[in-house]
């Protein structure tokens, strides 16, 4: 009996002793991933600002003004991400936070500009639309990738 209770006092100390330590956050890749989210951010902004231009100069630059200002205040979010990057202390919900903060931004330009964009040629909204969801999308899976990250 004492020698069941001894193995058994060496296995629980040497369990606690040695806990399952939580992989590291790979903040370079974390860093990289951000890049990539910020370059399908931009790319897809410019693309819909010079499609509109094109289509349209007075709405095309009403349209890229309302874009500018989304694309100002992403930036400050995004420089949060960066700074608590830097820091290495970003966490997978504070991102999933941004991420929410982004995506009201984005919503709101989407509701200022929707009777812009549709008082272009169907072809040139059309094309908008689609260009704006596939960086859309784009950037859903850089974030997830980030939040998976983040979470490890």
């Amino acid at each position: 009996m004492k020698v069941i209770f001894l193995v058994l006092v060496v296995a629980v100390s040497a369990a606690s002793a040695s806990p399952v330590k939580p992989k590291a956050v790979d903040w370079a890749q974390v860093s990289v991933e951000l890049q990539v989210s910020s370059t399908i951010f931009q790319e897809t902004m410019l693309k819909v600002k010079e499609l509109a231009i094109a289509a349209d100069k007075d709405i095309g630059n009403k349209i890229a003004e309302r874009i500018d200002i989304a694309a100002a205040e992403s930036l400050v979010i995004f420089q949060k991400i960066l700074a608590l990057v830097e820091d290495q202390s970003l966490t997978a919900d504070q991102y999933r936070t941004f991420g929410k903060q982004s995506d009201a931004i984005l919503a709101k330009t989407v509701e200022d500009v929707k009777d812009l964009v549709y008082s272009l040629p169907e072809k040139v909204y059309k094309e908008i639309i689609q260009i704006s969801q596939t960086g859309y999308d784009a950037l859903v899976v850089v974030r997830n990738k980030v939040i998976t990250l983040l979470s490890q």
